[in-house]
C-alpha cells in the first residue's frame, strides 16, 4: 500500500502557502503608520465668513477632530450630485479664494460646480485655520479628505451614487491619494497632480527631509495601483506637472486611471473651461450610468472655444 504521508505532507505545505498573508502595501501599511514629521501651524484662525447665498460654513467630523469646511446650502428637490474640491497651494485651508471673482486665465474657485447646480463641498484640513493637528502634507491630510467625503454623502439633498472628489495641482495630489481610500466616490478628476511630492521640498522642508516610508507613504505611485474607482488625471500641455504622467501611468498597472493633456492649456488656464464641461457633465449623469470620463476632443474644444 502506498502511504499517504506524503500527500499529507505535500497539502499540508500547499494549505500553509496559501494561507500566508499578503505581502503588506502602502494602503495597509499607512492604517498604521506615524509620522514623525510634522508642522505645527503658527496660529490658528477660523476662516472667513463667506456670503451666505453661496456657502455656509460647517464642522465636519475628522480624524484629529472637527475641522471646518465650506459647502453650498441645502436645497430642496431632487438629490444632487457633490462634489469635494481641494485647491492647490500649501496651506490646505479654505479663505475667500472660493468666492472673489478671479482671471479665466487661473480660476482655482472651483465655481463651476456650484453655479452648474452641484453641491460643492471646500474642507478645511488638519493644521489649517482653526482646525485640529499639525500639518503633515499629503498624509493625514489624505484621511481628512475621506472624512470630508462621508460627511457630503450624508446630506439630504446629496446623491450617495454619484460623489465625486476633485482637486488642482497640490489638492489634485490629495484629491488622488484620497480617491484610492474612500469607497463612497463614484469618480476623481485631478488636475496637474505630482507624482513624487519631495519636488515641493524648496516649498516645504519637511520634503526635503522625508525619506523611506516617511517619503513613499506621501507619494501617489506608491497607492495609484490600487485605484477602484475612474480617476482622470488633466494637465494643461503648455506648462506644468507633465512630468507626472509616466510615472503616475507606470505605477497605476491596470488601475482605472487616464490622463488628459489639453494643448493650448497650462497648469492653471486649463482650469476654468474644463471645470465647466465637467460640472455639466456631472449634473447631467445618471446614478446607474458609468462614471463620465472626458474625452480629449471635447476638452480640447473647450480650451479653444475660450480663446476664441
Amino acid at each position: 500500500m502506498t502511504s499517504a504521508r506524503p500527500v499529507l505532507l505535500l497539502a499540508c505545505l500547499l494549505l500553509a502557502a496559501c494561507s500566508k498573508p499578503a505581502p503588506p502595501t502602502s494602503v495597509n501599511l499607512r492604517k498604521s503608520f506615524r509620522t514623525q514629521l510634522k508642522v505645527e501651524p503658527t496660529q490658528r484662525v477660523p476662516a472667513p465668513t463667506p456670503p451666505k447665498e453661496l456657502f455656509e460654513v460647517v464642522r465636519y467630523p475628522a480624524p484629529l477632530g472637527s475641522n471646518a469646511a465650506y459647502v453650498t446650502p441645502v436645497r430642496e428637490g431632487p438629490k444632487r450630485p457633490a462634489v469635494v474640491w481641494i485647491h492647490g497651494g500649501m496651506d490646505f485651508g479654505i479663505g475667500r479664494l472660493a468666492w472673489t471673482p478671479t482671471p479665466r486665465s487661473n480660476d482655482q474657485s472651483a465655481r463651476a460646480f456650484r453655479e452648474a447646480g452641484l453641491v460643492l463641498m471646500l474642507p478645511s484640513l488638519r493644521g489649517a485655520d482653526d482646525s485640529p493637528g499639525a500639518r503633515e502634507y499629503f498624509l493625514g491630510e489624505v484621511d481628512d479628505v475621506v472624512a470630508a467625503i462621508d460627511f457630503v454623502a450624508k446630506r439630504p439633498d446629496v446623491d450617495p451614487a454619484r460623489i465625486y472628489v476633485a482637486g488642482h495641482s497640490t489638492g489634485g495630489t490629495v484629491a488622488l491619494m484620497a480617491a484610492v481610500l474612500s469607497p463612497q466616490l463614484k469618480g476623481a478628476y485631478v488636475f496637474g497632480p505630482t507624482h513624487d511630492v519631495s519636488e515641493y521640498a524648496h516649498y516645504v522642508p519637511l520634503l526635503g527631509q522625508a525619506r523611506g516610508p516617511e517619503l513613499w507613504m506621501r507619494n501617489p505611485v506608491s497607492y495609484v495601483e490600487h485605484l477602484r474607482v475612474p480617476t482622470q488625471v488633466i494637465e494643461g500641455s503648455d506648462y506644468g506637472n507633465m512630468d507626472a504622467f509616466e510615472p503616475l501611468r507606470a505605477a497605476a498597472k491596470g488601475a482605472p486611471l487616464s490622463f488628459l493633456a489639453v494643448p493650448g492649456a497650462t497648469h492653471f488656464s486649463v482650469l476654468a473651461p474644463v471645470t465647466e464641461l465637467l460640472a455639466n457633465r456631472l449634473l447631467e449623469a445618471k446614478a446607474d450610468a458609468p462614471t463620465v470620463t472626458l474625452t480629449d476632443a471635447e476638452v480640447r474644444e473647450a480650451v479653444a472655444a475660450e480663446q476664441e
